[in-house]
């Protein structure tokens, strides 16, 4: 035991020194992680009764920049639209639904024909811990349902199926978004949760107030919210950069 304890304390002493004073490249969030092994680590010897006490400190993890949303400038969300054109009416529909009511993925593939109601252009979706709210989309997103539903009328169908006449589950959505930032040309994957953002960003340019836009996207807690609050600044300063240079 004694033994164990003096190889533990000194792979602790190494690792921390890592964490602390290695690598210059290596980010905060890098020593975040290591630390949090360390210290998931250390819980189980002081289970296990190979230490008599915890031996990292809560004070010693970086603290992390919040990393604001990835989401689609003007000029990208027209290539998107673009290119939505060209795909099927289900899909384009998903990605217009997507763009214009901020859901997540989940919330869209749950939804069922008898939650839309295409004439308020709302739709009943159930959000994380399972939540109910609703949310609202635009008429262009409601004319492509409207034709997309023809023939369908059962309320109790899924409102999104999958080549095997399923339901289309959320790995689904994300091929279909991810071909279509491929054939748009993005520098950056398009995923759903990108389009949630592009979302958020767009109404607060626009003006929306935080409440609002934390009411469409589910948030509990209007502090995940207000990540927002700080894009349009963001944009501003990088386009100012971009002609003083």
């Amino acid at each position: 035991m004694q033994l164990c304890n003096i190889s533990l304390c000194n792979k602790h002493s190494y690792l921390v020194d890592r964490a602390f004073w290695g690598k210059e490249s290596e980010k905060a969030r890098t020593q975040e992680l290591m630390l949090a092994v360390l210290s998931g680590f250390f819980k189980f010897c002081l289970d296990e009764d190979y230490i008599q006490r915890t031996l990292t400190k809560t004070r010693w993890r970086p603290k992390i920049p919040q990393s604001l949303p990835k989401f689609l400038n003007e000029h990208e969300l027209a290539q998107v639209r673009i290119q939505a054109e060209k795909m099927s009416l289900q899909d384009r529909s998903l990605i217009s639904f997507l763009l214009s009511s901020g859901c997540r993925r989940s919330e869209s593939v749950g939804l069922d024909l008898g939650d839309l109601d295409i004439e308020e252009r709302t739709a009943r979706v159930m959000g994380k811990g399972k939540r109910p709210r609703e949310v609202h989309f635009s008429e262009e997103t409601a004319f492509l349902l409207k034709d997309h539903l023809t023939n369908r009328t059962d309320p109790h169908l899924p409102l999104f199926i999958s080549k095997f006449k399923k339901r289309m589950g959320t790995q689904g959505v994300y091929l279909i978004c991810r071909k279509l930032g491929l054939k748009s040309g993005l520098p950056q994957n398009l995923s759903p949760h990108m389009c949630r953002h592009t979302f958020a960003t767009n109404l607060i340019a626009r003006g929306s107030e935080l409440e609002f836009i934390g009411g469409e996207l589910g948030h509990k807690d209007l502090n995940v919210t207000k990540i927002y609050a700080k894009i349009p600044s963001e944009q501003l300063m990088r386009e100012y950069n971009k002609r003083m240079e």
